[in-house]
């Protein structure tokens, strides 16, 4: 089945702000939970998961403004590669409140394997807790030009970024040891909170404040990085742009963003921006202009005319119309990811002389005869409106 848009998933418009999304999130997930829904299981098991899906992309701030510029290949590779699964979803928090701690809700996400803090400490350690400390994400914005994505090429570029200080190993405490376990937290870096409301009890989990949530205490800040971790390097990069692509496209360099403190990196999102000269390009083919002279159009020539991959000659016919559009095969752009090229079309416009002589003019005169009388339309123009139109008023 094919996917579908995820603003169309949520049921929402493209400037759904976040509170809107959770909302929608929340009441779409209560309809179709499948534990709510035995009679259809797992029809209801299967939007829910496309629910959870959507919600996992459109409530992460970076992950929706990927998405917005480069759609489902600019996020594909937040999952696997089989696509999205519930060891992706991040977002279980935000149901904590809405079955009441209903046994279903908690045995569906157990089975399904859901991270996150708060099922890990509110149902045991069959949950995998998100890990912490993940890295931004990072973007820039590569310009090329048309011709060079015929084959492709390679960039170089400097990126720069907060990485791992190599003497604290990203710990930030002098030599990467001089670290005690957090008293407050035990060293999980969390701390569990209940709450009784009646004969309801609400267990939350949250970051330890005495550590923000790294489980070590740093006894003496390393002198590299100040007790950060991290230090702003500028990274070299050679990256590849494929053949074929449009302008605007966006690329994912997994692993290529900020390193967090634990290490994780974030990604880069290279965008490619084409500049395309004097051509105009749809899909594979290309569009341009030749002005010729008036004997070149009426006699006929071989020009030679810039195309992507140079120079390449063109043979204009005797007697070409001005406006009228000739064709090179194969010099076109190929289609994203290489293949067979499309084909340059030109445009020929006729160029006037500003001027004739008293010669010229009777040259004019004996081949084409006199002027005179009223301009005739081509046939196919002819009772139809053709080139005119009426003008109110």
């Amino acid at each position: 089945m094919p996917k579908r848009d995820y603003y169309d998933v949520l049921k929402l418009p493209k400037t759904a702000s976040p509170e809107e999304i959770r909302s929608s999130y929340r009441k779409l997930a209560r309809e179709y939970h499948p534990d709510l829904n035995k009679e259809n299981a797992k029809e209801a098991e299967e939007k829910f998961k496309e629910l959870s899906e959507a919600y996992e992309v459109l409530a992460d701030e970076q992950k929706r403004k990927h998405y917005d510029m480069g759609g489902f290949d600019a996020v594909s590779q937040d999952f696997g590669p089989q696509g999205f699964n519930w060891q992706n979803f991040s977002h279980a928090g935000d149901l904590e409140d809405m079955f009441g701690g209903m046994d279903p809700l908690r045995d569906f996400f157990r089975q399904a394997g859901v991270r996150g803090d708060l099922f890990g400490g509110m149902f045991g350690q069959g949950f995998q807790v998100a890990s912490r400390g993940r890295g931004r994400d990072l973007e820039v914005a590569i310009r090329v030009k048309l011709g060079d994505l015929i084959q492709g090429i390679q960039r170089d570029v400097e990126v720069p970024r907060a990485d791992r200080c190599e003497d604290c190993k990203g710990t930030g405490a002098e030599g990467g040891t001089a670290l005690e376990t957090c008293k407050t937290c035990g060293g999980s870096g969390q701390v569990r909170n209940v709450r009784r409301s009646g004969y309801a009890q609400l267990v939350t989990i949250n970051a330890c404040p005495t550590c923000r949530g790294e489980g070590r205490k740093i006894l003496k800040a390393c002198t590299h990085c100040g007790g950060a971790g991290r230090l702003r390097v500028n990274r070299h990069l050679r990256i590849r742009i494929p053949p074929g692509l449009d302008d605007g496209t966006v690329l994912r360099l997994a692993g290529e963003g900020e390193r967090g403190p634990s290490g994780r990196a974030g990604d880069l999102f290279v965008q490619v921006i084409v500049d395309n000269g004097t051509f105009h390009r749809e899909g594979r083919d290309i569009y341009t202009d030749l002005t010729v002279g008036l004997s070149q159009a009426l006699l006929g020539d071989t020009v030679r005319i810039p195309t992507l991959s140079g120079q390449a000659e063109l043979s204009v016919p005797p007697a070409t119309q001005p406006e009228s559009t000739l064709r090179l095969k194969g010099e076109g752009m190929p289609p994203p990811g290489g293949g067979s090229r499309g084909d340059l079309f030109v445009t020929i416009h006729v160029r006037l002389p500003d001027r004739l002589s008293s010669e010229q003019r009777d040259t004019v005169r004996r081949t084409f005869g006199e002027p005179g009388g009223v301009a005739s339309l081509p046939e196919r123009d002819k009772g139809s409106g053709g080139f005119f139109s009426r003008r109110k008023g």
